[in-house]
């Protein structure tokens, strides 16, 4: 199983909100029974999500999916984007990003937010026609009072664009050791420093 997957599942016991961007909010999709074209998914983890949604439905939370997406015909800097509706992804469509609406709705839900754990970018920062909905985001959490972790490279070279470094609480440079922690695994460092504590 994915590894996000998996924290997800862990996540979706302990948190009020859970928001999926990139390639594996495209695998929610597919669980919400919206059609995602060429995009970058995992169809065989649809049950997981679907169980990860149920999950956070039983404890009156949710798993947003996104309303509308940018799409593209390739995967370049240079493709035409194109904002839809999430009903009317083409067969040969890539989402690249998510939509303005979606975006507008998440950046709310992340200002009314307590506490905000952040990995991972919402879409393919990287390309300026793609970058809006991780932009948006990225100010979101600067802006909420809550208190905000931010981990895994990707994440970090979004903070570091958008300048917000100051505006998040904190910050760890390690993406995969950051994801471990969150769904309850212990570190060998976590356990020497426990014993010593102890």
């Amino acid at each position: 199983m994915s590894t996000k997957l998996t924290i997800l599942q862990a996540l979706a016991k302990n948190v009020d909100g859970l928001i999926v961007g990139g390639g594996i909010a495209n695998t929610f999709m597919l669980a919400a029974g919206l059609k995602i074209g060429k995009s970058l998914a995992e169809p065989d983890l649809v049950g997981e999500a679907t169980a990860v949604i149920a999950a956070m439905k039983a404890r009156g939370a949710e798993v947003p999916i996104p309303e509308d997406v940018v799409c593209a015909k390739a995967f370049s800097a240079d493709a035409e984007a194109t904002v839809k509706a999430a009903t009317d992804v083409a067969d040969d469509d890539l989402i690249l990003d998510i939509g303005p609406k979606t975006a507008a709705r998440l950046a709310e839900k992340l200002k009314a937010a307590g506490t905000i754990v952040w990995n991972g970018p919402v879409g393919v920062f990287e390309f300026a026609a793609f970058e809006n909905g991780t932009r948006v985001i990225a100010q979101a959490i600067a802006e909420s009072p809550a208190f905000s972790i931010a981990g895994g490279g990707d994440t970090l070279a979004a903070i570091a664009k958008y300048g917000i470094e100051k505006d998040v609480g904190y910050i760890s440079t390690g993406g995969g050791a950051f994801l471990e922690v969150l769904e309850g695994k212990t570190l060998p460092a976590f356990e020497v420093l426990a014993r010593r504590a102890g």
